[in-house]
């Protein structure tokens, strides 16, 4: 057999070999495999799947950081209304103290004017006695004015006490 016909069988092998390949790889396929892949258009072909892939994965990568620009803006927009829940909580806590406070304060001057009350009474009883055995008059009308204007801020004590 002649060198030419070795070389065109050699050939004609890689070119039908390289035709029945169908996976190009070129760390599998050896020289021959390789030769074949060139001529029939395996690596070409290899070559646009992995280009195709790359670009679906270079897409996907894009939704996920728009997906994730999207919950991030989310998440602040939730952390901010947290916050100003919390800041509402706390200020409703404080103003509650206070008002709790206040009502503490309005029942402690409701007893003590009642207390300071029932003194002017028990002193106008005395002066009635007194003005029974004699004079006194001016002394009498003072303490009722006072008796009268304590019995309106004990009224207006309780009042304030009773309406929440």
């Amino acid at each position: 057999m002649s060198i030419k016909k070795m070389v065109f069988m050699v050939f004609i092998a890689t070119v039908l070999g390289g035709c029945a390949t169908t996976n190009c790889d070129p760390t599998q396929d050896g020289f021959l495999g390789g030769v074949g892949c060139t001529l029939s258009g395996g690596y070409d072909k290899r070559i646009n799947a992995r280009q195709a892939e790359l670009e679906r994965s270079k897409q996907k990568q894009q939704q996920a950081g728009i997906e994730q620009q999207a919950l991030n803006t989310e998440f602040q927009s939730l952390k901010g209304q947290f916050e100003n829940m919390s800041a509402d909580i706390d200020n409703l806590e404080t103003e509650l103290d206070h008002m709790q406070n206040a009502s503490s304060k309005d029942i402690d001057k409701a007893d003590r004017l009642k207390k300071e009350f029932a003194k002017v009474r028990k002193k106008l009883a005395g002066l009635k006695q007194q003005q029974k055995g004699g004079g006194g008059g001016a002394k009498v009308a003072e303490l009722k004015k006072q008796a009268n204007k304590l019995q309106q801020e004990v009224d207006d004590l309780w009042t304030i006490i009773h309406a929440d």
